[in-house]
């Protein structure tokens, strides 16, 4: 009997220690929270910051002006729909595409460059990934208490969350203050550490965080969207002087909606780069449809050679050229030019190979025009034009006589 009751002693005392540990831990790991000093094996941040406790208000969206609106298209690259100015006559496309260490595809993106020339707005597809609600990111949401409470929630509404929760007050209940450390542990991890403010975007089902900027004059933001437990993002930068910046960025924030990539979207889209005019093809409007087309098979070298080869023959495509050598040479180490369309280039290697592919291209032109020399006979004399003639004729068998066949009369 005395065992029995010692044993229910110690689990009542087991039981005890458990539910004060849930009730008055977190209160304890809320307070060390707030003021930046969680060092428990239980709870702790990787990076403090206060701007993490209190979203800013929603970012605000332009509308879009009518002026030019035909002149946009929607074109497929990678996991985005995005609009973008086909032809346009106020902005000039220019990718932007770079090696990505660890990274198999390299990072895609564009940047738009006004009348006067001047970089007015940049976009860059980041990559997509499976959201992950880090359950288990802290040995405190692996309490079965403590796990129930955060699983009530639907992985959308926590997401939401994430971007419009304000961690606040003191007078919470254990579950209140379990679920603000787990929106705060998430914030820490999906937020770049140098952020300055994030929110959800006005009338928008997206969230935004900005970033500083290197140069003041412009404005950077990465735009997230959660689609069928897909997180999708990209990076916006925007000239804040530049009324065509605020409408560029308007049209990416309403247009740009996420849809699956696939290779086989590749030799469609193809097609439909084939069926345009010449001047078409080798305008930035040709260009949008063979990085389109590029984007669903990045491992496709063809599709690459066949944007340099037509922006070659087009003109005013420096820009976009030059962008296209230096990732071609910085990954195959060439630069599949075809075309002398200047070579004043900022890398010299870049310089040297495009003079070592022409030059090979006009060696093998060179080869290809060159008529094949014929051998001729040598001159016979009238007695060696004999002697051949009269050997020719001892070397040929004279045929046989064919019998005759007797005709029958009937």
């Amino acid at each position: 009997m005395k065992k029995i009751i010692l044993i229910l002693g110690i689990v009542s005392i087991l039981v005890g220690s458990l539910v004060a540990v849930v009730r008055f831990a977190p209160a304890y790991l809320y307070d060390q929270a707030i003021h930046g000093r969680s060092t428990s094996h239980w709870y702790q941040l990787k990076k403090f910051n206060r701007k993490l406790f209190t979203p800013t208000q929603n970012t605000f969206v332009s509308d879009i002006s009518g002026s030019y609106s035909n002149l946009w298209r929607e074109f497929h690259v990678k996991d985005v729909v995005v609009p973008l100015p086909a032809g346009h006559p106020m902005y000039q496309a220019v990718p932007s595409i770079r090696l990505v260490p660890g990274m198999a595809d390299p990072q895609l993106g564009l940047r738009f460059n006004g009348p006067s020339g001047r970089e007015i707005a940049r976009l860059h597809l980041l990559s997509s990934g499976v959201w992950s609600n880090e359950a288990d990111g802290q040995d405190l949401f692996r309490l079965p208490m403590v796990r129930r409470e955060i699983l009530k929630k639907t992985t959308e509404e926590i997401w939401e969350d994430v971007f419009t929760h304000k961690i606040m007050g003191w007078d919470l209940t254990w579950q209140e203050m379990v679920y603000n450390l787990y929106i705060l542990h998430l914030r820490s991890i999906m937020l770049p550490e140098s952020f300055t403010n994030f929110g959800m975007v006005d009338g928008k089902e997206m969230a935004y965080v900005e970033i500083p900027s290197s140069n003041k004059d412009y404005k950077t933001e990465m735009i997230f969207s959660f689609q069928k437990g897909l997180l999708l993002s990209y990076l916006l930068v925007t000239d804040l002087r530049a009324s065509d910046s605020k409408e560029i960025r308007a049209r990416f924030i309403n247009g740009i909606n996420f849809r699956g990539s696939d290779p086989a979207l590749t030799p469609i889209i193809y097609r439909e780069f084939k069926q345009l005019n010449f001047n078409q093809q080798t305008d930035q409007e040709g260009m949008l449809f063979l990085l389109s087309a590029w984007s669903h098979d990045m491992s496709n070298i063809e599709m690459l050679k066949e944007m340099i080869y037509y922006l070659e023959r087009g003109s005013k495509n420096k820009e976009q050229l030059k962008s296209l050598y230096r990732f071609a040479y910085s990954r195959y180490k060439k630069t599949f030019t075809t075309r002398d369309t200047g070579l004043e280039d900022d890398d010299p290697d870049i310089r040297l190979s495009r003079q070592i592919e022409l030059e090979g291209l006009s060696e093998r032109k060179t080869l290809q025009e060159r008529p094949r020399n014929v051998m001729k006979a040598p001159e016979l004399s009238n007695k060696e034009r004999m002697d051949q003639m009269l050997k020719k004729a001892k070397e040929t068998k004279p045929e046989k006589k064919k019998s005759r066949q007797k005709m029958i009369i009937y």
